[in-house]
């Protein structure tokens, strides 16, 4: 066995290391390099995303309790849409509530005697209207009207209530009743 390896064969192995370097380096330039350099700029990426992904999810619970919180505040405020009597002046909620009783007392047959609207009062800077009504009933009438009035659920309340014994006819009692109620419509608008 020769020691030596012949001028051609060393030609040939140093052509096929040469290759071969040259196939390694244009694979790295090629291939492998590019391929590090995505992976790289995918991991910052990826990093990024997340503490935005960090970021939105405290934002989103942050929304989300902003919201659930307002949730009960509209439903708040749509409770009291219900206590709400109509009138964007005293006069029309004067008239508003004295519609509202017109009609109980309608039904329960009671006459009203008087009507009167008396100057307006404030409760808290906000306006409060004022009636009188005078009617002439007896126990059982006066007692469904105060029965009435506390099941109303709306922003009414009895500011002074009078009762009169004297014997008639038909009636036993003659009755002066003083109903407030409050303004709501700057309140909710």
């Amino acid at each position: 066995m020769k020691l030596f390896l012949s001028q051609k064969k060393k030609r040939r192995i140093l052509f096929a290391v040469a290759g071969l370097i040259c196939g390694v380096l244009v694979w790295w330039a090629q291939i492998c390099d590019p391929l590090y350099d995505r992976k790289s700029e995918m991991v910052s990426e990826r990093e990024s995303l997340l503490s935005e992904s960090v970021q939105l999810r405290e934002k989103l619970k942050k929304l989300t309790e902003f919201i659930e919180s307002h949730k009960s505040v509209e439903t708040e405020m749509g409770n009291y849409e219900g206590l709400k009597v109509e009138g964007k002046t005293i006069e029309a909620l004067n008239s508003a509530t004295q519609a509202i009783l017109q009609q109980f007392m309608d039904k329960h047959t009671i006459p009203i005697k008087a009507y009167k609207e008396l100057p307006a009062s404030k409760w808290r800077d906000h306006p409060v209207s004022l009636i009188e009504l005078q009617i002439e009933t007896r126990t059982q009438g006066i007692s469904d009207l105060l029965e009435f009035l506390e099941s109303l659920n709306k922003v009414v309340r009895i500011d002074r209530l009078t009762v009169s014994y004297r014997r008639m006819k038909d009636t036993d009692l003659l009755v002066s009743i003083q109903i407030a109620t409050l303004q709501m419509e700057g309140l909710t608008s």
